[in-house]
């Protein structure tokens, strides 16, 4: 009896193998193609049992053993034997490869009835989650989170690099609608030069000229240029893919590359907090720090251009300088999550050193180009 008791791992009383076979059947009957409507990219994440926590209106907490079905970085689809009220607080405790697990809080959206007692519940995550770490997704498989984005909350700037004038012209255009700074170069040499002058992500062919990509970004790192590098290549030979994962590219897009595959890879690295969109003061009018208010907004451009300049030539004083001030500040003058970034950046540099946090620096700098004064009502 006890060997009987433990078998029973979900609500469903289904087991790995009766689980993947139940799934099979609604997901080759279900149209699992992308949605133009859906944000977020989901993947199959088939788990016989983890544990959901709901909490009842009462203040009762009661956990659950579940089955999964889909996740994506917003949200998971669980499979439950009975109904669960749109709108119920709930905690999904996920198992991180390695051992460690992984807490995350949510609300039910929606419950539905799919067959017998079995019912699927969409479950929308408070705080969105990395993928990458759960299911071990790779970039350089082309596997983005983001499965629609909207071309004018991209900001930043993007350095293009290729050998062809035509897929350069081609590519800017499918930026047009963005705001993203762009800029381009046709030889590694020039690239370089163009990247000194400021860049948040590369975009690159494999060829250039009588060079490789990978090339590129070892040029990049000898004048202390760590941005992420994503490459477009219709070489798919083993010799290709393995010099560009040994070179640290952080993305690769199979040519010939649409306009959205492009925007995804983009946002994939642009997003600091998986919103690309502008950031407004949640400052009230009436607080005492709303007079100064104005004076931040005015210099947080000059402030971010400074703590790139610092992070491009080595300047670790005045990128921890730069960040203790916003941290400090940001948050009271209504953008709590640039101080998030600003103290995590801080905490990064006293402890590991610049070359460490360069990443945190540039989630920082992306995040702080997005502030914007609130538009008159």
């Amino acid at each position: 009896m006890p060997n009987q008791i433990q078998q029973i791992t979900n609500t469903l009383r289904l087991n790995q193998r009766e689980l993947h076979k139940f799934l099979e059947t609604f997901d080759r009957d279900e149209n699992q193609s992308s949605s133009p409507d859906r944000e977020f990219v989901r993947w199959t994440y088939r788990v016989e049992s983890v544990n959901l926590v709901i909490e009842h209106t009462s203040g009762n907490r009661v956990t659950l053993p579940v089955a999964t079905r889909n996740i994506s970085r917003g949200g998971i689809s669980i499979l439950h034997s009975s109904f669960v009220h749109p709108g119920t607080q709930c905690e999904i405790i996920l198992n991180i490869p390695g051992g460690s697990i992984q807490s995350v809080m949510g609300t039910v959206r929606r419950c539905s009835h799919l067959s017998g007692r079995v019912h699927e519940i969409g479950i929308q995550f408070k705080n969105q989650i990395s993928t990458k770490d759960l299911l071990g997704l790779d970039p350089l498989n082309e596997a983005y989170s983001l499965e629609r984005v909207e071309p004018s909350r991209l900001h930043g700037s993007v350095l293009i690099v290729t050998s062809s004038e035509m897929d350069r012209e081609l590519y800017t255009t499918f930026l047009d609608d963005t705001n993203l700074n762009v800029s381009t170069a046709d030889s590694i040499e020039n690239a370089t030069a163009r990247a000194q002058k400021g860049a948040d992500i590369v975009l690159a062919d494999y060829y250039i000229e009588e060079e490789t990509a990978p090339s590129l970004i070892t040029a990049l790192s000898e004048v202390n240029i760590d941005v992420p590098v994503i490459i477009l290549t219709s070489d798919k030979s083993e010799q290709a893919l393995d010099s560009i994962r040994d070179s640290n590219a952080m993305g690769i897009l199979t040519k010939p590359a649409s306009k959205e595959r492009i925007l995804q890879a983009l946002a994939e690295f642009l997003h600091a907090d998986g919103d690309g969109g502008p950031l407004y003061s949640i400052l009230e009018a009436g607080d005492s720090a709303y007079p100064l208010l104005n004076k931040f907004l005015s210099e947080i451009s000059r402030t971010s251009l400074n703590l790139e300049k610092a992070a491009r030539e080595g300047d670790e004083t005045t990128c921890l300088k730069i960040t203790r001030t916003l941290s400090g500040t940001a948050a009271p003058l209504g953008f709590p999550d640039i101080s998030a970034l600003s103290i995590t950046a801080e905490n990064q540099i006293a402890s590991q050193g610049l070359k460490a946090s360069l990443q945190d620096i540039r989630a920082l700098i992306v995040a702080c180009r997005r502030i914007k004064a609130r538009p008159a009502a």
